[in-house]
């Protein structure tokens, strides 16, 4: 393993003679990288944590539009400028046009990695607006898009202390369907191009350092760690995160986990189904438990407002989840209980379904079904652990794809 300091930020190379070339070369080339997310979700935190490790661009497109709006003449802040594209949009669509033209002069003039700053989306009383049209984004043509996005809960949380959005109160069920317009989006941005832009899709949970692997690691391999949630307890989240932890020097590693929506959902429909076999009313709070890695959260919320906000949340679970496995190159099933987890099994078969390797550690005789949508199973962790170890390559072993033969 190598260790190279850029600054404040170590990188860690399995293969000197592979992969310091390619380190090199992401630094010193161009790439340009759309960061979005709406607002709430933490996209400037992340992107402000990682600056701290790694060195980049930072284009911050309000700030851009800030200070063209300011050389014009009109003076825009956070307070104002909603109001100000809903009376005038023509003109916030000539000075966003400026300042995106401004960035892409900038960023002609540098290499290494260039990080562009932007919601996607907005919703302002009962309003939607553009935070970039499909025009910037052609100006820009980035190489990457990557979206940043939070559980609804702490998203309302970060919207209620910030000035811009503290006097509106959005319901959970305008929050979720907010981050579901920007994703669409971005995807339908990410289509236009020939061939279709990647689109990487970070949890906030994740923190920089797996943001920063998609960054600056691009040969990496990602891998989407499916396993049981539901009735799962603390401990078996443990393992599933120290199986993850000993697999990041090797792999970008997508924990379904780290989206904490989950577990919204599931305190909901516990709720409704302890109410069911009670043969009692449906309650009027659902008292929510969430596990963080810097702590637990408690809350109560509204029945009535999580069931505005259920359907959406339950088909973003599922879209996520599948959007991941799409931008994944294999799909690890940590699977150590014996009754199957449905979840996992329909995560199997779509990921069978585009051709994806799946490798699972299943302690247990396997079901033929369980059995036929796996490319190969392990009865122990260590051993699959190992294998993943040796086949990637980032230790320039066999590539995992030869096995997709045999």
């Amino acid at each position: 393993m190598f260790e190279h300091k850029n600054g404040s930020e170590v990188i860690y190379i399995a293969d000197t003679n592979k992969w310091c070339k390619d380190y090199f070369s992401v630094m010193s080339l161009r790439r340009v990288i759309i960061c979005t997310g709406p607002p709430g979700n933490g996209r400037d935190e992340m992107l402000t944590k990682m600056k701290e490790k790694a060195s980049f661009h930072y284009y911050h497109l309000f700030q851009y539009i800030v200070e063209q709006a300011k050389i014009e003449g009109t003076n825009l802040n956070k307070l104002n400028i909603l109001d100000f594209y809903d009376s005038q949009p023509e003109k916030m669509d000539a000075l966003r046009e400026a300042a995106v033209a401004r960035i892409e002069a900038e960023i002609k003039q540098r290499g290494g990695t260039n990080i562009i700053s932007t919601p996607h989306h907005f919703e302002w009383k009962g309003n939607r607006f553009k935070g970039l049209d499909h025009g910037d984004v052609e100006r820009l043509d980035p190489d990457l898009f990557i979206i940043i996005f939070d559980d609804i809960i702490r998203v309302r949380e970060r919207l209620a202390a910030d000035p811009q959005w503290t006097d509106h109160r959005y319901t959970l069920g305008e929050i979720a369907n907010w981050r579901r317009e920007e994703m669409a989006d971005v995807y339908e941005q990410a289509r236009n191009f020939t061939p279709r832009k990647e689109v990487q899709i970070v949890a906030y949970e994740n923190g920089p350092d797996l943001l920063r692997d998609i960054i600056y690691n691009p040969r990496k391999e990602k891998f989407y760690l499916s396993h049981p949630i539901t009735g799962e307890a603390e401990e078996a989240f443990r393992n599933f995160t120290k199986f993850a932890a000993a697999l990041k020097d090797y792999y970008i590693v997508y924990d379904p986990s780290m989206i904490k929506d989950w577990e919204i959902v599931e305190s909901w429909r516990d709720a409704l189904n302890d109410a069911i076999d009670r043969k009692e009313p449906r309650p009027a709070k659902i008292p929510v438990h969430i596990q963080y890695h810097d702590g637990p959260k408690e809350i109560t919320l509204d029945t009535a407002e999580v069931e505005a906000a259920i359907k959406n949340l339950r088909f973003q679970i599922i879209d996520t989840d599948y959007k991941i496995i799409e931008n994944s190159h294999l799909v690890v099933v940590y699977h150590p209980r014996q009754s199957i987890s449905a979840g996992v099994m329909c995560e199997m078969v779509y990921a069978k379904s585009l051709a994806k390797l799946v490798y699972v550690y299943y302690p247990y005789e396997p079901s033929p079904f369980f059995e036929w949508y796996s490319t190969r199973i392990f009865k122990d962790e260590s051993e699959l652990r190992d294998f993943l170890i040796k086949e990637s390559k980032m230790t320039g072993q066999t590539p995992l794809d030869l096995y997709s033969t045999r």
